[in-house]
């Protein structure tokens, strides 16, 4: 992602990633997908604490950093001020997530970007977490929840 989208009612203006409503069309076609071919998705969702007043300039480079950990085929959209969703299609099961996870982890550590922004993140799989796309972002944001709270910041809803 070289700069930003011109702003649009589909992306956002500061990152250029796709907004909810986009997340959401997105992930109602993956689905469908999934479906058809009897595969997994996963959605995953994103928090940073530190930057609960956005500061641009760092959210844009955050954006950027999490476009590389996701392949062409995947969704990754801002999802609040300090949040990010992601649309992982045809996923082998949670070590998979996870390896997706663990490398959205590193890319936001020191000396990528000072300080910490302590990410966490909350993963559902479909079909074993949900069977719709409103159940899996409900259940990716209880998981977030959880690893907010937690000491391990990445945890599969259950």
């Amino acid at each position: 992602m070289s700069s930003p989208a011109q702003p649009s009612s589909h992306h956002d203006a500061l990152t250029g990633l796709p907004n909810r409503r986009l997340l959401d069309d997105r992930l109602g076609q993956a689905l469908q997908l999934a479906r058809r071919r009897d595969a997994q998705l996963a959605v995953m969702l994103l928090a940073l604490r530190a930057l609960s007043a956005p500061e641009d300039a760092r959210l844009a480079g955050v954006a950027r950093r999490l476009a590389e950990c996701v392949r062409r085929a995947d969704t990754l959209a801002r999802y609040g001020t300090a949040e990010f969703a992601f649309v992982l299609c045809d996923v082998r099961g949670e070590a998979e997530c996870r390896a997706v996870a663990e490398r959205v982890l590193e890319a936001l550590a020191p000396p990528a970007f000072e300080g910490s922004l302590e990410p966490a993140i909350g993963i559902a799989l479909y079909p074993g977490s949900a069977a719709d796309a409103d159940a899996l972002v409900r259940n990716a944001d209880a998981a977030l929840y959880r690893a907010k709270q937690g000491p391990d910041r990445l945890c599969f809803y259950r």
